[in-house]
Order: C-alpha cells, then structure tokens, then sequence
C-alpha cells in the first residue's frame, strides 16, 4: 500500500504544484469546482495508464542497469495473443472519451488522435529504461482505443447533449500538462527500491 501510495504522489504531486501555481486564473468561475474534480479523473487515470498497466522506467532503473537497451519492435503485428490488442485499445478509450468531455479544444477528431498516440508514445519511450519491450503494435492499438473513445464521447454527447458545455480550463495544453509533468514526477521521483 505504501508502495502505491508513493508512485501516486509521484505522478500527482507535479500536477498539483501546476494547479495551485496557476489557481487564479480559475478562480471566481462557476465551474471551477468541478473542472478540478474532473482534472484529477484524469490524472488518475493517467497515472493508471503510465504506472499500473505499462509500467514506466525510471532514472533509478538507467542507474540500476546502466543501460536504456530495452527491445524494440518496428514490425506491426507481430505481437502474440489478440488479448494485448485488446487490452492496449482497452486501456486508451477512457483517454479518447475524457479529453473532448473535459476540455472544449479537444473536440476534433485528429488532436485527440494525435494526443492519444503522443501519450502513447511517450510510454513505450520510458519504457526502454527498465529493459522492456517498445512495441508499434502498442502505438497503434493505443491510438485505435483512443479514437473508439472519442466516439463513444461523440454518441455521448449526442444523448447528453448539455455534457461539458461548462468545459473551462488553464491552459490549452492542459492535459498534456498533466500528463507530462506526471510522467517526469514519476521518471525522477519513484524508486520503489527503497522499499526493499
């Protein structure tokens, strides 16, 4: 539990030192309340994505190995088992159906597609730290979940029509903000071997 609760505050204490820095430009909005509530939904399950289901290396696993040699596959379907598509296209649908939901400039089809395979991106990166596999098939099944998300948004959207029309935000990088500052508290700050 401590272990958990540790990698949690890694990925979150960044994005909250950004929100309170930039609090006042939200402050005194009616929805201001609500967007935070909404952010930190979606900080989470960033944080789901980046640390629970991928796994990320960090700069303690550089200096564990002394290496970044993870392997890399450049060859699209070449992965076993369609249950790792599945999943990997699982795992980015919420990302495809919170940003449009959450923030209004995201509400085109080819940003979230593309953020979606940035954050991808940025995961299969990370992970040649810890000496695990970089996969194509992994971008692009994220990719593929990230769009399914957006339209699920869409039909979402088309029953609950009133759905985000309060959307307000920091910045118009916002999430990717959170995202990346999430990904560099986690890069720098968790070492679970201080646990062991």
């Amino acid at each position: 539990m401590g272990l958990y609760l540790y990698s949690l505050a890694c990925f979150f204490i960044p994005c909250l030192i950004w929100q309170i820095l930039n609090k006042r430009r939200i402050k005194g909005q009616k929805c201001g309340t609500r967007h935070f509530i909404w952010t930190y939904i979606f900080m989470f399950y960033c944080y789901l994505a980046v640390q629970d289901a991928a796994g990320i290396g960090t700069i303690w696993d550089l200096i564990e190995y002394g290496k970044i040699e993870g392997s890399v596959n450049l060859i699209p379907f070449q992965s076993e088992g369609v249950m790792t598509y599945i999943l990997n296209i699982i795992m980015f649908m919420p990302l495809g159906f919170l940003l449009p939901l959450i923030w209004k400039e995201f509400r085109r089809l080819y940003k979230v597609t593309i953020t979606g395979f940035c954050f991808s991106f940025i995961i299969e990166l990370c992970q040649l730290f810890c000496l695990r596999t970089t996969d194509i098939d992994d971008l692009i099944m994220n990719a593929i979940g990230t769009i399914i998300g957006y339209f699920v948004w869409l039909l979402f959207h088309k029953i609950f029509r009133f759905s985000g029309e309060k959307a307000i935000a920091l910045s118009k990088a916002e999430p990717v903000i959170y995202y990346v500052l999430g990904v560099v508290g986690i890069f720098f700050l968790y070492n679970w071997r201080i646990f062991y």
